[in-house]
């Protein structure tokens, strides 16, 4: 079996699909115990030359204009004419024109525009409901990260339920409780961090809520005078504007400490000293950061949007995101009572241990010999 997989979120900054391209690729390697080759198709020309995985099965393929609107119609097809596979893996578009032997499988991340169409420009809405309901309708088979998201599929694009395979995230294997006086040491030398603090950790774009945490924060610094610090983890990139602007109006300049991107091997660090864990995003399809820090042992106030609670189960506080008292309470709470995080910390390590990156591997290799034993 020759299978291609669209490797071009890897190196790129997509956080959260580039962890799933990460992480599917090398749990392939590790539960196809069969002779199967793999095209790895990249965009980013310095992980072109870097390893991904050492298994010699899997073959990384540079594609070059990077550009979609040029990739995925063309620039793909005659890669996968010039070096044919049995099974094609895209995220969200199925490219036109492929060769008719070729079996396509979609990963469809999430739906947030039909949500929240105010948070697209006019250009992204229409491309995005244009190829995505194409694309779930041409794959043969679509693989979607959560129900929440395959229910999305099913509603609003008329997909039938049974092509939809649901394929849920994991924590990978460097989440799990640090000893938290090397922690705070480590976070101490490189980013100055001292103290207690709530811990967000994501993008800034308006669809994650920030202001609302900001806002939740005020109140509870001026209610409960609490004096833990807010840090909030990842890329400013789009929405830092309006944060920025809500952080002067609010006078927090002082107690919210901003680090930017920090890499994959210092998050641990971060989720295994928070106080408490803070993720009201007003639309996930997953929402892999509540995972890692259940994980890593903190305990977890989210959003009561559709896939938190399939994903957290009672094992995190769910709140109203649109709802600023709440959020607060539900802070100030854990912050409160050692009990509460005491119980929220050993469900949330319970949780997390329910999901696994192999197992969505062998379920997404699953799809592919099926596809393949039919054609």
């Amino acid at each position: 079996m020759r299978v291609g997989i669209d490797a071009h979120f890897i190196g790129n900054e997509q956080t959260g699909n580039e962890t799933y391209t990460r992480s599917l690729i090398r749990n392939l390697a590790a539960v196809d115990p069969d002779p199967n080759q793999y095209s790895l198709y990249l965009t980013n020309a310095e992980v072109a030359v870097t390893s991904i995985v050492t298994d010699p099965r899997f073959h990384k393929r540079l594609l070059r204009p990077k550009n979609p609107l040029l990739r995925i119609p063309f620039v793909l097809p005659w890669e996968v004419t010039r070096r044919p596979v049995d099974v094609l893996h895209t995220h969200y578009t199925v490219p036109p024109f492929l060769p008719r032997t070729i079996r396509t499988v979609v990963t469809i991340h999430d739906v947030s525009w039909e949500y929240y169409p105010e948070l697209y420009s006019a250009s992204e809405l229409l491309r995005l409901r244009t190829t995505v309901p194409w694309s779930a309708r041409k794959a043969d088979r679509i693989l979607a990260v959560s129900q929440a998201v395959k229910r999305g599929l099913v509603e609003l694009y008329n997909v039938e339920a049974e092509k939809i395979v649901v394929t849920p995230l994991a924590a990978g294997p460097d989440f799990y409780p640090r000893e938290q006086a090397a922690c705070r040491k480590r976070l101490r030398d490189k980013y100055g961090i001292e103290g207690r603090f709530i811990l967000y950790v994501g993008n800034m774009t308006p669809r994650k809520n920030l202001t609302r945490i900001l806002r939740a924060f005020a109140r509870l610094r001026k209610e409960r005078r609490i004096e833990e610090k807010l840090l909030v983890v990842g890329p400013r990139g789009s929405g830092s504007e309006l944060f920025l602007a809500t952080l002067r109006e609010l006078q927090l300049d002082e107690e919210v400490v901003c680090t930017g991107n920090v890499t994959h091997e210092e998050l641990p660090d971060f989720y295994s000293v928070a106080e408490v864990f803070v993720f009201p995003s007003l639309y996930e399809a997953f929402g892999l950061p509540t995972l890692e820090a259940m994980a890593c042992g903190a305990p977890v106030v989210a959003a009561n949007c559709p896939a938190f609670p399939e994903v957290a189960g009672d094992a995190a506080l769910l709140v109203d995101p649109e709802d600023t008292e709440a959020l607060a309470n539900a802070v100030g709470r854990v912050l409160s009572n050692t009990a509460v995080r005491e119980q929220f910390r050993a469900a949330g390590l319970e949780r997390a241990r329910l999901f696994s990156w192999q197992v969505t591997a062998l379920q997404t290799l699953t799809v592919y010999r099926e596809l393949v034993s039919r054609a």
